[in-house]
């Protein structure tokens, strides 16, 4: 069964995708990098932020951030996010979401993300 993919399922393989690095993923980067992302990533089109001076915040990325964490797909430490044990089942859950030329939108994404992401820790002042 295909249902309509919601923002979270989006932000959520993102995001999970993107831990699987090996490195620890700082939580602290991940609304503004998104933000900066959401113009040139169509997959991101959904994703509502609000500006409030230099702070950027969306609810949806939180909620992403809840559903992997309660369902053990993500484990939040020390502030930044790790795998969690039950990640591997993610795959399956998000196919019950989005076709597969989502899936792949999703992939692409999550590996621009993740670039951004090591690029911002290695040189924070780096705001490309």
């Amino acid at each position: 069964m295909n249902r309509h993919p919601r923002v979270k399922e989006i932000i959520s393989g993102i995001i999970l995708l993107a831990a699987k690095g090996k490195d620890p993923m700082p939580l602290a980067k991940v609304h503004s990098i998104l933000h900066a992302m959401k113009s040139h990533e169509s997959i991101l089109s959904g994703l509502r932020f609000s500006l409030t001076g230099a702070v950027c915040y969306s609810r949806d990325v939180d909620q992403a951030i809840t559903h992997l964490t309660e369902g053990g797909f993500l484990e939040i430490v020390d502030g930044s996010a790790v795998v969690g044990e039950h990640a591997h089942e993610f795959a399956d859950y998000l196919s019950g979401f989005l076709t597969n030329s989502q899936i792949q939108a999703v992939h692409s994404a999550s590996l621009r993300f993740h670039e951004r992401v090591r690029r911002d820790v290695r040189d924070p002042r780096n705001r490309r």
